[in-house]
């Protein structure tokens, strides 16, 4: 060690130089306390000073509080050097900065002992700042990469420069990051398209997924996609992209510019609730999530289909993540869907911010997960300028379109028709036509209602009664899979047309070279209940059909289905 010796008597110094450079401790003097400060500041190797109270120009308390206001970084033990005993004066030298005392007449055992015992915490102190400094600059890259990350994050989940009036949304992360994601883009016809996701856990590793959704998200609503292919696209990015211990529970939806039609696929997610009035009360009903989240089925698994629900005016719809419904409060009691429930019946104003409040004030302990609410309300869709609120057509350039005369036409015949994707790729053929591009999710949803019952009830003469029980679900679709498989000798075949008239319309013939199905007892049975789906096709089927397509008529026994839809519904 590199010792400082400060005494205003030589032989003192002397002395002590003596016994220390016997224990091969390198040793430098100084008569006074002024000198031992200049020293002091010239030199950043002085390990340890051994400091004498009584000195001329500068004594040695002086000159330790000195030292130790401009060593602020530096650890140097000083110890005191004196005969003095008397208790205020050593209770001074504590306060100006002293770390220790050995008395005069020095013993050689003692001071040794005393130098190697501050020699060992100052190692300790040196190793602390070592460690400290690394850990800074760790923590100035961390922080660093954070703000970049962060910034990607931030920009990429906003890059859209209008908002929907028709809708209230709010995400609050566990963490610095979000798990969840909720995002708003106008759709080019005029209404507005939505996501509202959860991936598996919270953080920075659950946020990663939210980057891939994101694009997926807005380069498709630019293409005006049909919430079916959004939910195809980002399933199949997240199947490749995520570990097998995560996935994404979302809700994909699109509300037309009338406000009237909500189009959505929903996967792994809570009920969605649908906020109604009825006469002087309000009702809430529920909407199932159909499907299972994004990132788990194969592309050749996976099944797209949405589902599409006309509301009225007025309506509210929910839509949210489990942070809401799970979040738990200091007895271990969940919120809960009936407290979330009866918050969204009883309050019809400001219900979001009143929701995550009363959420935030039950978990008053802490938030437990990410938490995700969407409120969209049932009206003529309405965009506005983020910055200065004005109203904007986001629909303008689309308002005269019209497309060229055109058709197309595909046959599909055995292998052919094993292609879950079929929809998909006929979609991709007719969507981008100028004209075209604005229906694609009511197009699309007609398209696979049609070719779904082709396949199944034509080709391989499925019958959906089968579905009407567990057991039943499950052998309806294994007789599918057996049915496919040794599929010969059938074809589906698909025409697409374009028809210029008042209003502009496009015609879509499917057939089959199947038995055909008994769609006069259809027929029958709507009549009798238009509300009913017990239509020879499973779910929504044929009812759902008849409400989207202009004129919707079978022939040659079923085999030939050819509906028309109008461009400016």
């Amino acid at each position: 060690m590199k010792i400082l010796i400060v005494d205003d008597h030589g032989y003192n110094r002397d002395l002590l130089s003596f016994i220390l450079q016997d224990d091969g401790h390198d040793c430098v003097e100084a008569e006074d306390g002024a000198k031992a400060c200049e020293y002091f500041e010239d030199n950043h190797d002085i390990d340890l000073i051994l400091m004498d109270v009584n000195m001329p120009v500068m004594d040695g308390i002086s000159a330790t509080r000195n030292i130790k206001s401009k060593g602020e970084n530096r650890f140097v033990p000083v110890i005191f050097v004196t005969a003095l005993d008397d208790a205020e004066m050593i209770a001074k030298c504590l306060d100006a900065g002293g770390d220790d005392f050995v008395p005069k007449p020095v013993n050689e055992s003692v001071l040794s002992a005393k130098i190697n015992a501050h020699a060992r915490t100052r190692l300790l102190y040196n190793n602390l700042q070592s460690a400290n400094v690394e850990l800074q600059y760790h923590k100035q890259m961390l922080d660093r990469e954070l703000a970049v990350v962060e910034r990607i994050f931030t920009r990429g989940a906003d890059r859209i420069k209008t908002s929907c009036v028709n809708a209230c949304k709010y995400s609050s992360p566990m963490s610095m990051f979000n798990g969840d994601i909720v995002l708003e883009a106008p759709s080019p016809s005029g209404g507005v398209y939505h996501i509202v996701g959860d991936f598996t856990g919270h953080g920075l590793a659950s946020s990663i997924g939210t980057l891939p959704v994101s694009e997926i998200f807005f380069t498709n609503v630019a293409k005006h996609s049909n919430v079916a292919q959004i939910a195809s696209e980002i399933n199949t990015c997240l199947v490749d992209l995520l570990p097998d211990n995560m996935f994404f529970c979302a809700s994909v939806s699109h509300l037309d510019r009338t406000g009237t039609q909500l189009t959505f696929w929903a996967g792994g997610m809570n009920d969605m609730l649908l906020v109604k009035p009825d006469g002087e009360s309000v009702v809430v009903e529920h909407v199932e999530s159909e499907h299972m989240p994004l990132g788990i089925l194969t592309p050749e698994e996976f099944d797209e289909s949405p589902c599409m629900l006309t509301l009225d005016h007025g309506v509210r719809v929910y839509i949210y993540t489990d942070g809401v419904n799970e979040a738990i409060n200091s007895e271990g009691v969940e919120f809960g869907l009936e407290r979330l429930e009866e918050m969204v019946r009883d309050v019809s104003e400001g219900t979001i911010n009143a929701l995550t409040e009363a959420v935030h004030e039950f978990s008053a302990s802490g938030q437990t997960d990410d938490i995700s609410i969407l409120e969209i309300r049932t009206a003529e869709i309405i965009h506005r300028d983020k910055e200065d609120g004005s109203v904007v057509d986001v629909a303008a350039e689309y308002h005269n379109a019209q497309s060229f005369p055109w058709e197309y036409s595909m046959r599909l015949s055995n292998g052919d028709l094993r292609n879950t994707s079929v929809v998909n790729q006929l979609m991709s053929f007719v969507g981008g036509i100028q004209g075209i591009e604005l229906h694609q999710d009511k197009i699309f949803t007609i398209v696979s209602e049609l070719y779904s019952n082709a396949l199944e009830h034509g080709v391989l003469e499925l019958d959906s009664s089968l579905k009407d029980s567990a057991d039943g679900f499950e052998t309806y679709y294994r007789l599918r899979e057996e049915r496919l498989a040794d599929i010969d000798g059938h074809f589906i075949h698909v025409d697409f047309s374009y028809l210029r008239g008042e209003p502009n319309r496009v015609k879509i013939v499917i057939s089959d070279s199947g038995k055909g199905f008994n769609f006069e007892s259809f027929d029958n049975k709507q009549e009798q209940d238009d509300n009913e789906d017990d239509d020879g096709v499973h779910g929504r089927g044929l009812h759902l059909l008849k409400s989207l397509c202009s004129t919707l008529v079978f022939s040659d026994k079923g085999r030939v289905a050819t509906a028309t839809y109008d461009l400016q519904r």
